[in-house]
């Protein structure tokens, strides 16, 4: 069956496509292929726990986000002061490594403070060109020892190319720049200083991250779920779903990851197949656990550098709220990092975690495991490589030409925020009611700096 009334078409309800449908308020449908709406931003509720589809946290930059995302979840959110720390070297260290040296060996101290100092020399005599790729950043603005004894092997594990691999598109105050006294202070003392947009963060008191998605689900109508789009004529301007229908449109916001979008497309220009042909990503193998005790740590998170770890971080999610296990006991989530260069063994994977967090103190017996849950996510990161910019611009550019608009986390193959998918959204939704941008609207601020005022604000 055609329906032929041209219309705004969705694809796609996770944050990213809620939004756009919130700040359209009419005038469009939302597809889902999944049997529930949420994306990456869901939980699952397993007999007591509740497991977010991996680590999800609210930062503000924005006093729009905040104030939507507060009113949209009644209220049911609570601040909190970031504890996260790195493991490395057998001692842990507060976040970021580049400000808190102090309980590392006394060689990694010395080589980490030198290497600064002489980086942040060269840097005021004008010696030093902070273009091109991420490790010359690292090592232009940290020093060897920073880049050897933690950034270098932390990217790795964490992007699974070398930071050689990277450009900086993605930093925009991602990676903190402390200054050179700061740095001293966390080498000679605790550092308690906060660095970074994450300083502060916000979670839901009751429920999981899912209850964001819950709050847009109050106010967003005209969604469809088990609709799969198998595909997309971007000439004829029309959609075919698994089931059969076919959906007509006249303008189109889709949130598929980049990849997925190119199998669905028809007659592409070889230009611009290439583009899609030049996207990379990572995946992420998350092990949720439930674990039948309490008093495990006090921590929200911790990294992990280190290669004898097979896991780049730990996130203990009832340090967020009491609320996603049962009294007593301790939801954890554990990050992996695979991809098709770096593949994993999942179930290797998962016995390997379990050793690692008993030698870590973490659990003490395999049999304190109440639930094993994991989660694999094809789609974790857009690597930012030398082709990622000028692929995305093609892609965009084609797309638009058709009225077809490709926003999200993966939609734009970017490195965004749950905040930044949000306002996306909205911003994307005032280009379709043709007002360029969105009307009555606060400015997006850009960058650290915006973020770090904000959260001060609050």
């Amino acid at each position: 069956m055609i329906k032929r009334q041209p219309t705004s078409v969705i694809l796609g309800a996770g944050l990213s496509g809620l939004s756009a449908a919130y700040h359209l308020k009419s005038g469009y449908s939302l597809f889902e292929k999944e049997s529930e709406p949420g994306g990456m931003a869901r939980s699952v509720y397993k007999d007591g726990y509740t497991f977010d589809y991996d680590g999800h946290l609210l930062h503000f930059r924005s006093e729009y986000a905040f104030s939507l995302i507060n009113k949209l979840v009644d209220g049911n959110l609570a601040p909190h002061k970031r504890s996260s720390w790195i493991y490395s070297k057998g001692s842990y260290t507060r976040y970021p490594f580049q400000a808190n040296f102090y309980g590392l060996p006394k060689d990694v101290v010395k080589d980490c403070l030198l290497g600064i100092i002489r980086a942040r020399t060269n840097l005021l005599n004008g010696k030093v060109d902070l273009s091109g790729n991420f490790e010359n950043w690292i090592r232009k603005v940290f020093g060897k020892g920073i880049a050897e004894h933690f950034m270098l092997p932390y990217n790795r594990k964490f992007w699974t190319v070398e930071s050689a691999d990277l450009t900086c598109d993605w930093l925009d105050g991602f990676v903190p720049v402390p200054t050179l006294e700061d740095t001293v202070t966390g080498a000679i003392s605790t550092n308690t200083k906060a660095y970074g947009y994450n300083s502060r963060f916000w979670y839901p008191v009751k429920g999981g991250i899912s209850e964001v998605v819950e709050g847009f689900l109050r106010k967003v109508n005209n969604i469809h779920v088990n609709k799969k789009a198998v595909t997309i004529d971007q000439y004829r301007k029309e959609i075919v779903f698994e089931d059969g229908t076919i959906r007509r449109f006249k303008r189109m916001i889709t949130t598929i990851p980049m990849p997925e979008l190119l199998k669905l497309l028809v007659n592409l220009p070889v230009h611009v197949k290439k583009a899609f042909a030049a996207l990379r990503y990572t995946s992420i193998f998350v092990v949720n656990l439930g674990i039948g005790k309490d008093d495990i740590t006090d921590r929200h998170w911790v990294y992990y550098p280190e290669e004898d770890m097979v896991f780049y971080r730990t996130g203990f999610a009832t340090n967020f709220s009491l609320d996603v296990a049962p009294p007593g006991k301790t939801s954890v989530y554990i990050e992996i990092s695979y991809s098709d260069r770096c593949p994993l063994d999942k179930e290797k994977a998962v016995r390997d975690t379990i050793k690692a967090l008993k030698g870590l103190g973490i659990i003490s017996d395999e049999s304190e495991i109440e639930i094993c849950l994991p989660m694999d996510i094809k789609y974790g990161y857009a690597i930012y490589d030398i082709n990622r910019k000028w692929a995305v611009q093609v892609i965009k550019d084609y797309l638009q030409h058709f009225g077809i608009y490709s926003i999200g986390r993966y939609g734009s193959w970017s490195y965004m925020s749950m905040e930044d998918v949000i306002l996306e959204g909205r911003e994307t939704a005032a280009k379709l009611l043709n007002r360029g941008t969105c009307a009555g609207c606060d400015p997006i601020p850009q960058g650290y700096g915006a973020r770090a005022e904000f959260t001060r604000k609050l």
